[in-house]
């Protein structure tokens, strides 16, 4: 029996967290991020799904030195994600149950690895994170839909991503937000949650207008540091708002600067970039091709954006192959 659910902190994440504990409504619950994944599951004393975090290039082996302590106390691990796998690693040497695709997200396929476990009425918290993730066109969401009224979902995927956008780092109430999830409640029956995303909103709306005063450009990337603001929001809008091919969002957390990355470019690998720059310079980080963070030392963050541009400089000058 699952007694422990470790999951990333974003939307996705909270639905992935939330589908299992459908399954295993006594587990615990807690949020990590690939950074902190090998140090986290060092207190895990059972049988643990781990949804929604991508393995980390750096820890990695501390990672897996986890999972066999875990396999070796006679506990299984499930591990689902979707993220690139980084390039030291095997999956074909990874003994424990794994369950990856790049195209679908962590929700989706949490729900479709513990179907056996839930109704069906579950399946719209797997949608609700899927569009969380920009992965909602895949033939299981499309297959799931059908069972719901479509505008509806999107209703309440809005309000839900809205008011988790606006916890920050606040991991007992996304614990919350779960709990309430895996009961099969609707985000808009929950007064708080529903105010929590209005005000998020028009708050958007706001710091949108604070992202065209601070932002600087340097060459395609764009940046915002310190705005006190959604990390993707900062990047996305960073981008939007310049027109060049990479937002960035950051912010300094003692000796280092945390961002998120976004770009719209079919060209750009942002996970190969940043696995690349920071190999090189220092920090971690990774994630998808279009949508990827990282760490890097303060005095580094110039020089990050520095190699960013250069290796996009490069990116785009190959030339691209017509059919």
């Amino acid at each position: 029996m699952v007694k422990w659910i470790i999951a990333h902190g974003d939307s996705d994440g909270i639905c992935s967290g939330a589908v299992a504990l459908a399954a295993y409504k006594e587990a615990k619950l807690f949020f990590s991020h690939p950074t902190g994944l090998a140090e986290d599951i060092k207190q895990v004393d059972g049988d643990v799904i781990i949804c929604d975090i991508a393995l980390p290039a750096r820890t990695l082996n501390g990672v897996l030195e986890e999972l066999v302590r875990i396999k070796g106390s006679g506990h299984k691990t499930i591990y689902i994600d979707h993220h690139p796998f980084p390039p030291n690693f095997d999956p074909e040497a990874f003994p424990w149950e794994f369950h990856h695709s790049l195209s679908a997200s962590a929700a989706e396929q949490t729900f479709s690895t513990l179907e056996d476990r839930l109704t069906l009425d579950f399946s719209r918290v797997a949608i609700y994170g899927a569009i969380g993730d920009y992965l909602d066109r895949t033939p299981n969401i499309d297959e799931w839909l059908m069972y719901w009224d479509k505008r509806s979902l999107y209703l309440e995927s809005g309000l839900l991503i809205r008011a988790i956008d606006s916890m920050g780092r606040n991991h007992d109430l996304k614990r919350e937000v779960a709990r309430y999830l895996a009961n099969n409640n609707l985000p808009s029956q929950d007064e708080k949650l529903v105010r929590r995303a209005i005000a998020e909103a028009i708050r958007d709306e706001e710091m949108r207008s604070q992202v065209k005063e601070v932002v600087k450009v340097v060459g395609e990337v764009a940046y915002v540091l310190d705005l006190d603001w959604s990390l993707s929001k900062s990047a996305i809008n960073s981008k939007a708002l310049t027109g060049t091919q990479v937002g960035i969002g950051a912010e300094t957390r003692r000796e280092f600067i945390d961002m998120s990355l976004r770009t719209h470019s079919e060209r750009l690998d942002l996970n190969r970039m940043v696995l690349a720059i920071t190999e090189k310079i220092g920090g971690s980080g990774g994630g998808h091709p279009k949508a990827a963070g990282a760490r890097v030392p303060r005095e580094k963050f110039q020089l990050f954006v520095e190699e960013l541009n250069r290796l996009i400089s490069e990116a785009l000058k190959e030339p691209t192959v017509e059919y």
